[in-house]
């Protein structure tokens, strides 16, 4: 059985799970351990079943929580070097003994699954999105990107399930009290996908096989869930794809558990 959820998603703190046959990886891990066992164990999952924590980026809603997980719990926390070296600079009680150094395009291979990991244009020491490969079909996580790039359609496209980042409307952004400098940073090739980049990048995924996506680290002030889904199906709907019957659309929580994807 495959399942894939988030434990939490948002301006926060992020954390993606993906169950293939009760082994379990993580993507990322922006919550303390509290936070992140007690998620887990609503899903009769606990960090003790966790085999690796892969990091996206070192910002600190993907990796605030490492040094308390792995101070309970020795996982292997895998990215690149620049990465790695980045959380480390961040955040010096992170137990560097556990880092695993998997350069941008490598490929983790266990006997059930792979994960393969591939660049995003985010402002970090070196960004990456991870495809992860199981007998039940192909998962893509990818929450930071300030745009959709040749390498990130190749890699996600064909994945049934794909967790995407819908982090900003627009109009919000740009009406909004950020100051000006931060709009064009978070707007920016290097920043967040709106949510219009999203649902035109997700229009792309179900004619190549998506079949479930999960919204993801929506910005608190720059977003909402109903804004998010609105312009996801207005646009879809345009380009001939019906929500709910071509593509299931759920929005992943800033605090909570998501839908869980399940595939037997």
């Amino acid at each position: 059985m495959l399942r894939v959820f988030t434990l939490y998603s948002g301006s926060s703190a992020n954390c993606t799970a993906i169950d293939i046959d009760g082994r379990v990886i993580l993507v990322d891990a922006g919550g303390g351990v509290r936070k992140t066992q007690k998620a887990l164990e609503s899903v009769g999952l606990s960090l003790a079943a966790v085999e690796a924590v892969f990091i996206t980026h070192e910002h600190s809603d993907h990796v605030s929580g490492l040094s308390t997980i792995c101070k309970h719990f020795r996982i292997p926390i895998i990215s690149n070097e620049a990465t790695l070296n980045g959380i480390l600079n961040e955040h010096s009680d992170v137990d560097s003994s556990l880092f695993c150094n998997m350069p941008s395009g490598a490929c983790a291979r266990r006997d059930c699954f792979e994960v393969t990991s591939f660049r995003s244009p985010h402002d970090s020491a070196e960004c990456v999105g991870y495809r992860i490969a199981t007998k039940y079909g192909d998962v893509a996580v990818c929450t930071d990107a300030g745009e959709v790039t040749p390498e990130m359609r190749n890699e996600i496209c064909g994945c049934k399930t794909v967790v995407l980042e819908s982090n900003h409307d627009k109009n919000m952004l740009f009406t909004g009290p950020y100051p000006y400098y931060l709009k064009q940073r978070i707007s920016g090739p290097n920043g967040h996908l709106s949510n219009e980049q999203s649902a035109e990048f997700v229009s792309l995924l179900v004619a190549r096989g998506a079949e479930n996506i999960l919204l993801a680290h929506l910005s608190k002030e720059n977003n909402t869930p109903d804004t998010a889904m609105s312009t996801m199906t207005s646009f879809l709907s345009v380009h001939g794809i019906s929500v709910g019957k071509d593509v299931n659309i759920n929005i992943a929580p800033p605090s909570e558990l998501s839908h869980i994807y399940t595939y037997n």
